[in-house]
């Protein structure tokens, strides 16, 4: 759990410096840029992955579902994320974005087959209550539905990637998979992304370039790995509780660096939030599980004995 934790605290920082990187260059190009940095900063781990390929049984199906994987976790996200973004206000935004994770665990049990428990959906309704308490209702007059149903669309791409991804990670680990996903994503997707870009002026500042260097190392390459990591111990169904976390140090992170005032609305949504995510730790792990299951199972052969 405590990946989880690391992983949507590094994406909750992105929001700080998206903010201090979008006053200089244009936000897709930001995307573009921020993933390019991250896979040339990764070639050395994909070389050592290449020499060693013969240890993993990658099958064609496997390489071809890496690079699905690559294209469904940055740009089709991005892209819907964004493009969901510039229709409608970012308080309608970021509520829909807390469906994830209901959608998680919904996406699990009608397409891979897991039956989460109903606690699960409980807590993924108490999570987006939550959100919708911190955002409040201040941007109601600039909502789209368009935009909202864009980011709807968003919610359930990432539930799609983050059932997906399971299936690679138990035959790649995290830190060779990180960098593979990242590559395929900006190889096949900078091309599209490029279609949404506004303007290629960039203003070089210090500033800018720092917060691109940032987003790519530690809101892409290591909040990545570290979410990976945790989805080869939790069900996923159960990891998409955790998403609800990242707006949470998004907030968090605006109040003490941005000096933004918080309401009580908005205290008690951070509140919710982080008591579904702390029920979520206690929660059986699927190590735990299996280890239970042996357990039964050789207590149960001792009896036959």
């Amino acid at each position: 759990m405590i990946y989880f934790i690391i992983g949507t605290l590094l994406w909750g920082t992105s929001f700080i410096a998206g903010k201090i990187a979008f006053q200089t260059i244009d936000p897709t190009l930001v995307v573009i840029l921020r993933l390019t940095i991250a896979s040339i900063v990764m070639l050395p781990v994909t070389g050592a992955f290449l020499k060693k390929r013969h240890m993993y049984q990658i099958t064609k199906k496997d390489f071809l579902l890496l690079i699905l994987l690559g294209i469904l976790t940055y740009p089709a996200t991005f892209m819907l994320e964004f493009t969901g973004l510039s229709l409608t206000s970012v308080s309608s935004a970021t509520t829909i974005i807390g469906v994830g994770p209901v959608m998680v665990a919904l996406i699990g049990a009608l397409f891979f087959n897991e039956k989460p428990a109903p606690l699960v959906y409980v807590l993924g309704c108490v999570s987006f209550v939550g959100i919708a308490l911190m955002v409040g209702n201040a941007d109601m007059a600039s909502i789209s539905y368009l935009g909202c149903l864009i980011m709807f669309l968003s919610t359930i791409v990432v539930a799609f990637w983050v059932h997906l991804s399971t299936k690679v990670l138990g035959k790649i680990p995290p830190v060779y998979y990180t960098p593979l996903c990242i590559q395929f994503g900006t190889l096949f997707g900078a091309p599209i992304l490029s279609v949404f870009v506004k303007t290629w002026h960039v203003d070089v500042t210090i500033e800018g370039i720092a917060a691109i260097v940032y987003l790519s190392i530690f809101c892409s390459i290591l909040a990545s790995m570290f979410w990976n990591k945790g989805l080869q111990t939790y069900d996923s169904s159960r990891s998409g509780i955790f998403l609800s976390l990242e707006p949470v140090f998004s907030l968090l992170f605006a109040v003490v660096l941005l000096h933004e005032k918080i309401s009580l609305l908005s205290a008690v949504g951070v509140g919710l939030v982080i008591i579904s995510a702390t029920i979520c730790m206690v929660l059986p792990t699927k190590d735990s599980e299996s280890e239970e299951e042996v357990v039964v199972a050789l207590a149960g052969a001792e009896m036959d004995e």
